[in-house]
Formats: C-alpha cells, sequence, structure tokens
C-alpha cells in the first residue's frame, strides 16, 4: 500500500487572503494622498475660511448685483458680476446662457399657473394645489435645449488655475470633465430629502421693480436632491451629483446648485432666483442656515473634516482628490396635484384634501383616505462652466405619449410600496419552503434520493442565499422598511436551511455513486486505455462479477443452460405497465445468471490498488459559500458597470438560473429514470421562481425603477417552459427519448424470479406474504387506491420493501409455469433496460 500524504490544506488560501484583507482594512491612514497639500484637516480650515467669505459677499449684496453680459442687455447698461468662485468675469462661465435659464424656468411655471389658478389675486402661485413637503422619487427623461443658441455651442477654455488656484486637481482637460453631458435625450431621476425644520415666514419687503410679478415669495425652507442624468449616448452609467438650495413650498418652486472649489453655488443662490421676493427670502433663509452649518463644521473639524456642501453623493472626493467636473444649477417646478375622485362634504375643496393626504402620510392616524396622487415635477438644469442647458421632456413642447416630465411616488408612498413587495415576496419564499419540504419528505428513501439531480437544488439554494444576504443587508441599513425587510430576510434564511439539508442528504445517497465513477476513470487512467462505456451484451454465457476491495472487476464465465421462457424484470423508473407489454411480445428469452458458480480468488498481490481521493460535504460546502461570495461581490460592482454591459450580465446570470431544471433533466437521463420529482414541485417552483422576474421585467413603476422589457421575460418565461416540457416527455416517451442509444451507458436491472405457487412453499421474499389485518396489508391497499396503475391486472403484486421503505408493484409468475433451470425462486434475471 503506498504511502499516505498530508491531508491537503484546502483553507489555507483563503484564511491568508482574510488575514491580508483585514490588515488592509485596519491599518492607520499613512496620510495624504500623493499631490495632496496638507492634512484634512488642514483642507476644511481653509475650506471654512473660503466659506465665511463667500457668505460675507452674499450679506453685503443686493437684488441684480449679479447680471453679466447677454445678448437682450439695454445698451449702455454694465454688466455687474460677483466676488465669487465662478461668479466672477475673468472665470469665463457662460452667464450669458442665465437670461435663457431664468425664462425656460418661468415658462414652465407659467404653463401650470395658467391650467390651475386657484384662490385670490394676491396668490399668483400654486398654494394649495401642490405637495408642500416633496420627499420623494420622480424619474422621466430630459432633452438638451438649444433655442436661445444662433448656432453651435462655442467651445470653452477655462484656466482652472486662476479659478482656483492652491488646487491641484487630478486633471485639467475639459474633454476628461466629468458629467459632461455631450448627448441630446436621455434618462433622468431626483431624490428630493426636505427637512422642515426653521422656516422663514411671510417676509414683507417694497419692490422696487413694479414690473415684478408679486405674491412669488412666502415661506421657504432648505432641501438636498441627489440627481443621476444617464445620456442616451454614452455607453456609461450616467453621473450621480448632489445639489444643495431652498424650496418655496407654497409655489411648489426649488432652485438648487452643485458646490465645489470652482463653483461657490449655494453662496451665489439667490442670485440666480427668479424675482426680487425669490431673492429676499432665498438669502434670509441661507444667511441663517449657512452660518450654522460653518459653526457646526468648525466646532467638528477634528471629528469630522468632511464637505457637507459636497457634490458627491457617496464619497468625499473633492477633498482628498479633486475632480474637475460640470456644476449644475437646478430649477424644479412641482406640478399641481391630479385629483382623480369627486370630492365631497369632508373634503370640499383640492386644497383641504391634499393637505389632509399629506398629515395622513407624514403622521399615520388611521383615517380614510383615497388613492395617494402621484408626485410630478419639471425641472430645468444648466451647467454655467460648461455651457450646455437641459430641460425635463414632457408638454408642451412635447406630446404626452413623448414624456410627462418628471413622475413618481412620495417618500412615505414609496417605503409602502416598498413594504407591501416584499410581503409578496416573502409569501413567495414559503411558497418555495411548502414545495421544497413536500418533496423532501417525498424522496425519503435512498433510491428516490438518488434520482434529484443535486446540482438542480443546488443551483436553487444560491439563488435564496443571494436573496437572504441581501435582504438581511436591507434590513439592516434601511430601519423604515425593517419589519418586511426581516420576514422576507427570515424567508430566506428558512430556505436555504432546509435547502442545505436537502442537498446533504442527496450528496450522502450520490457519494458511493461518484466513488465508483472516479474508481473507473482511474483505473482506466493506469490502464492507458479508455474507461468501458457499455457493458457487453449477455449471451449463452453467465458471467459472474466480483468487486474487490480496490475496486476492480474480475470476471469470470462459465457455461450454463438458458432458459426459453421469457422473463418479467422491474425497470429502475418502476414503469411496470410499458415492461409487461414490452415482455408479453417478446421472441426470445433473456438469459439468467446463474446462482451457484465459484468466484475466483482475488489476492492482494493481483488486485490493483486504486485510492480515489474522496472529497467531503464540507469542502462541497466551502466551495459553494466561496463561489456565493463571488457572485455577491461581482453583482454589487455591477451597479456601477456601463449600462450594455449590466444589462448583458443581468440576462446571462437570469438565464443561467432560470437553467435550474437542466441539471434533473441530464440526471434522469444518465439513471435511466422518469420519477425523480414531483409535479407540484415542477410546477409550483417553476411559477414561484418567475415571479419576481415578471414583475421588474413587466411592470414599469417598480421599486427599482428598472425599465420594463416584456421581451426579455418572454425569452426567460419560455425557456422555462421548455425545460418543463422536457421533463413531461421524459416522463411520458421515456428518459432517454430522441437521445442516441451510443450516447449513454446501458442500464441493468437485477431482481428474482417470483413465482406465485411459492406462497405456500414460503419461498417468495419478505412482504408479498401478507398476513390478514396486518399495517403491511392496510399500507399495500392504501397504495393500491392512491396508484395511477391498473390495480386488477394479472401477475402484480404489492410488497413493501424493507430497504427502499417503499410500496412496489413487481410482476410474479403464474403458478404452474415451468421455468427451468432457476429454482424457485431463487433465479436472477438480467436484462439491458432502454428507455423509450
Amino acid at each position: 500500500m503506498p504511502a499516505q500524504g498530508p491531508p491537503p490544506q484546502e483553507y489555507a488560501r483563503l484564511f491568508l487572503i482574510i488575514i491580508l484583507l483585514f490588515f488592509l482594512y485596519t491599518s492607520p491612514d499613512q496620510g495624504p494622498s500623493a499631490g495632496f497639500p496638507g492634512s484634512p484637516r488642514d483642507y476644511a480650515a481653509e475650506r471654512i475660511e473660503r466659506s465665511r467669505d463667500s457668505l460675507q459677499v452674499l450679506n453685503t449684496t443686493q437684488w441684480q448685483d449679479f447680471s453679466p453680459h447677454a445678448d437682450n442687455r439695454p445698451r449702455g447698461e454694465a454688466a455687474r458680476y460677483l466676488n465669487l468662485t465662478g461668479f466672477r468675469e475673468d472665470d469665463g462661465y457662460a452667464w450669458d446662457r442665465l437670461e435663457a435659464f431664468k425664462k425656460r424656468s418661468e415658462a414652465f411655471s407659467e404653463e401650470l399657473k395658467k391650467k390651475r389658478r386657484i384662490g385670490t389675486d394676491e396668490n399668483n402661485g400654486l398654494e394649495g394645489e401642490v405637495y408642500e413637503n416633496v420627499t420623494g422619487i420622480v424619474n422621466g427623461r430630459w432633452v438638451r435645449y438649444t433655442e436661445d443658441l444662433n448656432g453651435e455651442q462655442l467651445p470653452r477654455r477655462l484656466n482652472l488655475s486662476e479659478i482656483s488656484p492652491g488646487v491641484d486637481w487630478v486633471f485639467r482637460d475639459e474633454e476628461y470633465w466629468i458629467r459632461n453631458i455631450t448627448g441630446s435625450e436621455g434618462k433622468l431621476m431626483i431624490r428630493l430629502e426636505e427637512k422642515e425644520g426653521d422656516e422663514i415666514e411671510d417676509i414683507e419687503e417694497p419692490l422696487e421693480q413694479p414690473e415684478i410679478a408679486s405674491g412669488s415669495g412666502g415661506r421657504v425652507r432648505d432641501i438636498a436632491a441627489t440627481i443621476t442624468i444617464q445620456d442616451d449616448m454614452s455607453s456609461g452609467d450616467g453621473w450621480e451629483m448632489r445639489v444643495h438650495g431652498v424650496h418655496w413650498p407654497r409655489q411648489g418652486v426649488m432652485l438648487m446648485a452643485t458646490t465645489s472649489d470652482k463653483f461657490a453655488g449655494i453662496f451665489g443662490l439667490p442670485h440666480l432666483s427668479l424675482n426680487k421676493d425669490y431673492f429676499i427670502t432665498s438669502k434670509k433663509s441661507l444667511n441663517k442656515t449657512l452660518e450654522r452649518t460653518i459653526e457646526r463644521i468648525e466646532n467638528s473639524i477634528w471629528i469630522d473634516p468632511s464637505n457637507p456642501w459636497t457634490s458627491s453623493p457617496n464619497a468625499q472626493g473633492d477633498a482628498t482628490m479633486p475632480v474637475p467636473h460640470c456644476e449644475f444649477v437646478v430649477y424644479v417646478q412641482v406640478h399641481p396635484v391630479q385629483v382623480s375622485f369627486g370630492l365631497n362634504d369632508e373634503y370640499p375643496d383640492a386644497i383641504s384634501l391634499v393637505h389632509q393626504i399629506e398629515q395622513e402620510l407624514r403622521f399615520p392616524n388611521g383615517a380614510p383616505l383615497p388613492q395617494v396622487p402621484r408626485l410630478q415635477m419639471s425641472t430645468v438644469m444648466f451647467s454655467p462652466d460648461c455651457g450646455f442647458m437641459l430641460e425635463s421632456k414632457g408638454p408642451p413642447t412635447f406630446s404626452p405619449f413623448d414624456g410627462e416630465h418628471l413622475l413618481g411616488r412620495k417618500q412615505e408612498v414609496f417605503l409602502h410600496d416598498v413594504q407591501q413587495w416584499l410581503l409578496v415576496l416573502a409569501a413567495c419564499i414559503f411558497g418555495q419552503i411548502l414545495l421544497l419540504k413536500i418533496q423532501s419528505k417525498e424522496a425519503s428513501t435512498p433510491s428516490t434520493v438518488g434520482r434529484v439531480s443535486l446540482h438542480t437544488i443546488a443551483m436553487m439554494l444560491m439563488a435564496d442565499a443571494l436573496l437572504f444576504s441581501s435582504l438581511s443587508l436591507l434590513s439592516a441599513i434601511a430601519p423604515n422598511i425593517f419589519p418586511s425587510a426581516l420576514l422576507a430576510s427570515f424567508a430566506g434564511l428558512m430556505s436555504v436551511a432546509l435547502g442545505v439539508r436537502f442537498i446533504g442528504a442527496i450528496y450522502k445517497v450520490q457519494e458511493p455513486e461518484r466513488r465508483e465513477r472516479l474508481r473507473a476513470e482511474q483505473a482506466a487512467q493506469s490502464a492507458n486505455v479508455p474507461p468501458r462505456a457499455t457493458p457487453s451484451a449477455p449471451s449463452t454465457t453467465a458471467t459472474n462479477t466480483v468487486i474487490t476491495a480496490a475496486g476492480a472487476d474480475i470476471t469470470s464465465q462459465e457455461t450454463t443452460n438458458v432458459p426459453s421462457n421469457p422473463q418479467i424484470i422491474i425497470p429502475s423508473d418502476q414503469d411496470v405497465d410499458a415492461e409487461i407489454a414490452q415482455v408479453a411480445n417478446a421472441a426470445a428469452a433473456v438469459p439468467l445468471l446463474p446462482t451457484t458458480n465459484p468466484r475466483p480468488t482475488i489476492t492482494a498481490a493481483t488486485a490493483p490498488q486504486f485510492r480515489p481521493r474522496e472529497t467531503s460535504f464540507g469542502a462541497i460546502y466551502f466551495q459553494f459559500i466561496l463561489t456565493l461570495t463571488v457572485i455577491l461581490f461581482v453583482s454589487l460592482s455591477a451597479t456601477s458597470w456601463p449600462v450594455p454591459v449590466r444589462t448583458a450580465y443581468i440576462d446571462i446570470m437570469s438565464m443561467l438560473y432560470l437553467s435550474f431544471w437542466l441539471p434533473q433533466i441530464r440526471r434522469n437521463v444518465i439513471r435511466n429514470c422518469r420519477k425523480a420529482l414531483l409535479w407540484k414541485f415542477i410546477v409550483g417552483q417553476s411559477i414561484l421562481r418567475l415571479l419576481p422576474f415578471a414583475y421588474f421585467f413587466l411592470k414599469k413603476d417598480n421599486i427599482l425603477f428598472a425599465e420594463s422589457d416584456w421581451k426579455a421575460f418572454c425569452v426567460l418565461a419560455g425557456w422555462v417552459w421548455i425545460q418543463t416540457w422536457i421533463l413531461v416527455a421524459q416522463e411520458v416517451l421515456g428518459p432517454r427519448w430522441g437521445i442516441p442509444k451510443g450516447w449513454t451507458e446501458e442500464g441493468w436491472d437485477y431482481h428474482p424470479i417470483l413465482r406465485e405457487d411459492n406462497v405456500e412453499a414460503g419461498g417468495l421474499p419478505i412482504g408479498l406474504v401478507q398476513i390478514p389485518a396486518s399495517p403491511l396489508l392496510e399500507r399495500s391497499q392504501m397504495s393500491e387506491d392512491l396508484g395511477s396503475r391498473k390495480k386488477n391486472d394479472e401477475g402484480l403484486r404489492s410488497v413493501d420493501c424493507a430497504i427502499c421503505m417503499q410500496v412496489l408493484e413487481v410482476p410474479v409468475i403464474a403458478a404452474g409455469e415451468d421455468i427451468s433451470g432457476t429454482g424457485s425462486a431463487g433465479g436472477v434475471t438480467v436484462r439491458v433496460w432502454r428507455a423509450g
């Protein structure tokens, strides 16, 4: 026997990687990055100083102190600029398009005022008909606005060294600036976050210009938003940015801007408003909030030196590695609420109805409310440094069929929808658990468990494990949907636990099969001959086979007399009806294997020694976890991939996941069995696992804002449908229907010849001799009542198999029939069974 080597160190590499990652993420900061002057705290101190200077400029300026050069400016009137970064004349920004931006923004608001004007003449806005708290998510499409340009947009050359001296930019070429939108159309999504705190109420100040419409000011509060812009002409995933500004809730008007080292957007924002009242209210509100924010970052500079007005939503990239990007000024107009139901005595007008809806959403007390209207907005976005202008796509420029500007839901409604769909997902997972429990209960014997494909259950388990990981993370980071996410996560955990138990049973039962296959492969390799594909056909020479401890099979042949009587066998899938019909029409008898031939003696010297390396279930479990981790990390990184690449990845992973019936089809062919899984399990799992795809591929306003694609869903559903029909064909026509005989190994079936007249002699196997009023007889009768075969056929007996613990129906030779050369019941019939 060869010497055994040391056991393989299967987990050494993983432990080494974990240790390296631990030291990498826990090592202290080694200082600022290359090219960054000073420490982050020094940079924060400089930013605080610049912020105070900018706030001082805002406090000392008045309305129209910022009046840049424009083509329609009256002759003799000089242009005026501010001493703020990006608002200076020498900075070279495209402020000549500011008037076009204001006119386009005012046109959107005036269009809504004409359609829905309520209240007295003093209210020149949309008071009462719009949502005052606009915290929510809206999305739609944008188009490039170029009507104010006489020709093509002129290229600009900006000197960043003069605009923001002292900042070491990563690169300076404008061709590589991020957020530079070059296409003509794309997708847009805005996530609004509004805090109702200190509000400036009804500021009254005499107007210097009577032509400016009155009543446009009023209550104002701070607001922030995260904007995602995707360009159809670009292969990237779009750009995401953070904007800050003010909101006039009575009029539904918002004005926001980005802020960075080369653009003091939040400090010059009031000068970009449409009229004087907007300027006064926004200036007073920002003076208060900006002063409070500067004091807060001064007190926490040693704890949190981050920039509160950064335009990077996910990281403080502007502080550690300044990257030049296009700046944005955003004007948003909230549309009036569209009430699609009649008013009554309780809600006499739209004002009281909208107010009651908002109160119930923010402070729910169980009051009956109609369906919450959708949130709709229109926007105009202007980039002063890159010089382009974008607007939402919708009426009156475009038809409602092409776009309705930006549509969405308030945050309370969105969270409610997320909770409801998580509960539906939990119900689907519980349905999968119930089906898996029924299937595992049905496959309670080694014979039935051996028919189930390990890879089919593993693919389902892998998807459930990914779902459990995602829902666990969601329940931890989203407290607003914690109960629903926790319930769905618990359902995923139960599905994973039951699936692991079932896979463990399958692996244990199928271990001898893998061991024999590996032993045969190693024997073939050692003999330098390919392994035997099919056994030789039986002839008049009976063969005895002895399997040694090492795995080699030694055959001895002796000539015996072959009876001419046809023999009846039991196929591997227990389909007795087809076998009886085939045996009844058989023209030749099947040779018998003698049971009394002496076995040759095999010594340790003559028997080859093959010790196949066995893989434990723990190693398989570790490989499963490693594969699951890789898929999870790749899927998370795919969120930042370009849209075509990410879409292709999602389609490929969906197609691979929904191919979970393919391993079972292959298993049926190899094992030559047709009753591996219950039909309720096959149909139920196919439907339940397709439902999440149906939601995201068919529903337009889904919770992930994914684009609907009914063609892709039809392909996925059709693929599952084809696999199901292949399983149906294997059940009806045979496991190997349509497959050439030479492509698969032939299956062998062994069983003793059973005779009816052996009941008196006691020669029948245990289980065929049924005692009246015995549990065996009752179980056999119950099996006959519930079975689908013909129970009155002669020659069939119900057998309670003590090994497989199932009631089987076997053919029995009629009494008096002569079968020579076999004895009463000791003969063994062997026959090659082929499906179809």
